[in-house]
């Protein structure tokens, strides 16, 4: 059976797809006129939201999941963008937009390169025993998805909608933080309310969002690329007997070491001039006085 996999021809054909969608996008809107774009692009935002929520009479779905409300709601970092960016595409606030840019692009790309989704049998915290057709449409769905969510911050950026600075870069990786912890709340309220199994809650072999309670096996993989930021004291749950970590704040150190990384790519790229100045003030050595004799 045709399935994603690491680096197959699957893998790649979506990557090339999003590469093509990018350079129609570009062409389509490179002499609208302004107002034009910004519109477009909240289009683009309310058809993703249209497709986050509508995924639910998706088969996958319907088949495998008790209280389908638990699959639209905050329930990890992409689905918190598709829900809010139509809303926060209109914000004013910068670190806000901030956010929206680095985490929607960084996320999108993220998702490209290790679409674990469509390549594992896991679904909703169970493994299915099966692996999805490459073209299933819940993959279809899921790649599209991201792809938006990548597209809009990526188009806002290429026609000047909105500028970054290296003065505001600590900020995003702190709102990432608050986010996750949004994610652990939108868990917690519904298992309070019977939608998941209160035995599931803190388990990382369950549902386990944006792995806010830590990896599903050892501190390997993934795990280890986390895991090196996070103190000792964080990887025990003293409300669950078993593997889990502490829910959230185990990802703290991690969130902000990488978000750090992922933010000052972003200036680099988009803020180049203010952030290598920033950065020369923050390396620069300074210079030994001539000695005395030197100097006669």
């Amino acid at each position: 059976m045709p399935r994603v996999q690491f680096g197959n021809l699957y893998y790649m054909i979506y990557i090339i797809a999003a590469f093509l969608i990018i350079l129609i996008a570009l062409r389509f809107l490179k002499h609208k006129s302004q107002n034009y774009r910004y519109w477009f692009l909240f289009g683009l935002l309310v058809l993703n939201f249209g497709i986050h929520i509508f995924k639910i009479f998706l088969p996958i779905y319907q088949d495998n999941v008790t209280y389908l409300i638990t699959k639209v709601s905050f329930e990890n970092i992409c689905a918190v963008s598709a829900i809010t960016f139509p809303f926060l595409y209109f914000v004013k606030n910068r670190t806000v937009k901030d956010y929206m840019i680095m985490v929607g692009m960084a996320s999108g790309i993220i998702t490209f390169i290790f679409p674990v989704d469509a390549m594992s049998t896991w679904f909703n915290g169970r493994d299915l025993g099966v692996y999805r057709h490459a073209f299933n449409l819940e993959n279809i769905r899921f790649y599209f998805s991201h792809f938006l969510i990548f597209l809009v911050p990526f188009l806002m950026m290429h026609y000047g909608m909105h500028e970054l600075s290296i003065k505001r870069a600590y900020r995003a990786p702190l709102f990432l933080i608050f986010i996750l912890f949004v994610i652990f709340i939108n868990e917690f309220i519904i298992t309070l309310l019977g939608w998941v199994p209160k035995s599931e809650l803190f388990d990382p072999t369950k549902r386990n969002p944006s792995f806010i309670f830590g990896v599903r096996g050892d501190l390997s993989g993934l795990g280890m690329i986390l895991g090196v930021f996070v103190p000792s004291v964080f990887f025990v749950n003293p409300w669950f007997s078993g593997h889990a970590f502490m829910p959230v704040l185990w990802l703290v150190f991690p969130a902000i070491f990488y978000g750090g990384l992922i933010a000052l790519t972003f200036m680099l790229i988009y803020d180049t001039e203010e952030t290598l100045y920033y950065l020369k003030l923050k390396i620069r050595i300074p210079q030994q006085e001539e000695p005395e004799e030197l100097k006669r």
